[in-house]
């Protein structure tokens, strides 16, 4: 490249000026995050070129699988570490799947490539499995979740199946299933974009680059199809590689190696609220039905309330403190662990029903006809696809109050799944959720012949407590309208919302950390 050829790329630099100074004027952290990625990339690009431009003199077949075999390691502990799974037990199976993954489709795409395009094959080597890398390790780390803490959380249905005599490769397909879908659901999500975006640009490259129309649709729509199936591939041979170390001759599950999976996957907790073990059925019983260790405080769970009714029911999957006079719930709290945001229960089956447990007057479906609220969900039920029972208990009324169907379909479900989210990112979360009624008791809206009350607001506040290095809290407050309540504005401070609903959350957690994780609310630091 010319001086001046250089000096013009440099001044595309330039470009980042505009959200440089908007973030370090509004956003700090995100400046800091923009910085950091961007310098990243410069670094990832420059050696990736550098790679490129050296196996393309060097021109050795060696020199590329030694380059492919480098990145396989390096990808497979990213998957290992992002999905906290056993290093000694799969590290070396998911470089092997990896590995053989992408040489098989990279090296074919490779030759196919090499058939369109005048260039030598040396010289797509890195860019094609370099791509094909990329979408590997994404998916890798989806699959081998939805996997290992699905087989983790239904270990007794996998048994079932051996016991009524299936073959082991059988009472897997289930589990393998889950991992599938965790390819296949977001990566064609993803094609949608990529049809109306990504595809596009990449097709124009190629027509600028002197291929024909014709061609470069072929290359597009191959290397899109190669992507999916590298996935898949490297999904299959890393589950093949690490049968052996997950399950023993006679296809039992390791209990070493559940132990530490669930040990793992926890890690972010203080102490785990549910688990699962082979060794006998009352504790199989209980990890079911989510009980509580007796030594294992429920950070959860605010403080005792004094100064309105309230009746405590405590659910599988939640605890509620119930309110006779509104018909509704002062609180619900849960404990949202990142296995708990998997499951195949799905809500289609589910009907809402009136709960037993509290007294009559109590809600029932008929107050929400014709209400123009929606039975709206406090404890969300894409918080309790783990298990059955856990999800029937969910459509209970003294888990739901009024919502309106804006707020219910866009602002609070988005709070819900960015919640699921964190739930993954950080291993587990504490979750309290209620309304907040600010009208006088004589003017409180209600719905329904049993005058259930209408929220003017609803708030949620959430606790992590060591997976982000230090416990940190984070409120939300939206208004019970329809109009767009960007989330952003809706973040408070833990303090705040004990202000306005009167509720003290968090107890359990000691006087100083308390204060402090309560006064800060930034969710730039989520």
């Amino acid at each position: 490249m010319t001086l001046s050829e250089i000096l013009l790329s440099l001044s595309g630099l330039l470009l980042l000026l505009i959200p440089s100074v908007l973030f370090f004027l509004f956003c700090r952290p995100l400046f800091s995050r923009l910085c950091m990625n961007v310098c990243r990339m410069l670094l990832q690009m420059g050696f990736l070129g550098l790679c490129t431009w050296v196996l393309y003199h060097v021109d050795s077949l060696w020199l590329c699988l030694l380059w492919l075999l480098l990145m396989s390691v390096v990808s497979a502990w990213v998957v290992v570490g992002r999905t906290h799974l056993v290093w000694g037990r799969m590290f070396l199976p998911v470089v092997v799947g990896t590995f053989l993954a992408v040489l098989i489709i990279g090296g074919w795409g490779v030759l196919f490539t090499s058939r369109l395009l005048p260039i030598p094959s040396s010289l797509l080597f890195v860019p094609v499995t370099g791509v094909l890398l990329a979408h590997v390790l994404v998916t890798n780390t989806r699959s081998l979740s939805a996997f290992y803490e699905q087989l983790k959380a239904d270990v007794l249905t996998y048994e079932t199946s051996l016991a009524n005599g299936n073959s082991h490769i059988k009472s897997l397909l289930p589990f393998v299933g889950y991992g599938l879908q965790a390819i296949v659901r977001p990566a064609t999500t993803a094609l949608k974009v990529m049809g109306l975006f990504a595809l596009p640009m990449l097709f124009a490259g190629m027509l600028v680059g002197g291929l024909s129309p014709v061609k470069a649709t072929v290359l597009t729509i191959v290397f899109t199809l190669a992507c999916m199936t590298a996935s898949v591939l490297s999904y299959l041979l890393i589950l093949l590689a690490a049968d052996r170390r997950t399950f023993d001759r006679r296809g039992n599950l390791l209990l070493a190696l559940l132990l530490l999976l669930t040990l793992s996957s926890c890690k972010n907790s203080p102490a785990p609220d549910t688990f699962v073990s082979t060794t006998t059925a009352s504790l199989n019983a209980s990890a079911e039905k989510g009980e509580k260790r007796q030594d294992v405080p429920s950070y959860e769970i605010p403080a005792p309330l004094k100064d309105r009714p309230e009746q405590i029911l405590r659910r599988t999957g939640y605890t509620v403190s119930y309110n006779r006079e509104t018909r509704c719930a002062n609180w619900v709290a849960w404990h949202l662990t990142k296995s708990h945001t998997y499951g195949k229960n799905q809500r289609a089956q589910e009907k809402f029903t009136e709960d037993a447990d509290v007294p009559s007057p109590r809600a029932v479906d008929a107050d929400y006809y014709n209400s123009r609220y929606d039975r709206g969900h406090l404890c969300p039920a894409g918080d309790n696809k783990w298990d059955a029972q856990v999800m029937r208990e969910s459509f209970l009324f003294t888990n739901v109050c009024p919502q309106n169907h804006g707020l219910n379909k866009y602002e609070w479900n988005d709070l819900e799944i960015l919640c699921r989210d964190w739930a993954r990112q950080y291993g587990a979360i504490d979750i309290v959720a209620g309304p907040i009624y600010d009208q006088p008791r004589d003017k409180q809206k209600t719905i329904g012949r049993n005058k259930v009350w209408v929220p003017d607001r609803l708030f949620k506040v959430i606790l992590c407590r060591k997976g982000m290095g230090q416990p940190r809290a984070i409120g939300f407050i939206y208004r019970n309208e329809g109009v767009k309540q960007p989330m952003q504005q809706a973040v408070c401070t833990v303090d705040e919302v004990e202000r306005v609903t009167g509720i003290d959350f968090f107890p359990a957690l000691d006087d100083g950390t308390e204060r402090r994780i309560e006064a800060e609310a930034d969710l730039a630091d989520w």
